[in-house]
């Protein structure tokens, strides 16, 4: 009677650590399976929104674009001066 209590006792051990396993393998799933949901809502149903600053697009600092200034004189080189 004394091995048939081992056996029993071996096997309900065994038995709580197959379920605590697959207990956290499940766990592991479904959170997975949520960040993923929660990924693809964010892609899908966001995308209308812009992130985007509405009043200072630029965050390093300030953009500036001039044009370039033209200049229509022609430079003379200069001339050695004679001896």
């Amino acid at each position: 009677m004394q091995k048939f209590y081992k056996v029993l006792w071996s096997i309900a051990i065994l038995f709580i650590i197959v379920t605590t396993i697959i207990f956290s393998f499940g766990f592991i799933l479904v959170a997975a399976a949520m960040v993923s949901l929660y990924g693809i809502y964010r892609h899908y149903f966001t995308k209308g929104k812009s992130r985007q600053f509405k009043t200072k697009p630029y965050t390093s600092g300030e953009v500036i674009d001039l044009q370039a200034e033209e200049i229509y004189e022609t430079i003379e080189p200069k001339k050695p001066k004679e001896y």
